[in-house]
């Protein structure tokens, strides 16, 4: 991963490689909300509730995958410092998303 040498490929890899975080955590809460459907459900039995276990154990597996993934991530390709003026422009942005 270390051969992005300039400061453009290195932001291009990060940003590459949190989408693809992105998407690994995307999985994980979609195999979670699936498993959580299954209890919501009134005919649930020993096969469903099996099968819940069966994708929260998935979904938990993703999760620890999305996370040291991330933790790679960080160690190979540590965020780009931003100037003061855009990081208070991202946080507003970020702010005003919640």
């Amino acid at each position: 991963m270390k051969e992005c040498s300039t400061p453009a490929q290195i932001k291009a890899c990060r940003t590459l490689a949190l989408e693809r975080n992105q998407q690994l955590f995307e999985e994980a809460q979609t195999l979670n909300r699936q498993a959580h459907e299954l209890l919501e459900g009134h005919d649930l039995d020993f096969k469903k509730f099996d099968h819940y276990q069966a994708l929260r154990r998935k979904a938990d597996s993703k999760f620890e995958d999305a996370i040291e993934h991330l933790c790679v991530l960080n160690a190979d390709f540590p965020p780009v410092p931003m100037s003061t003026q855009n990081s208070q422009g991202l946080r507003r942005e970020l702010e005003s998303h919640v």
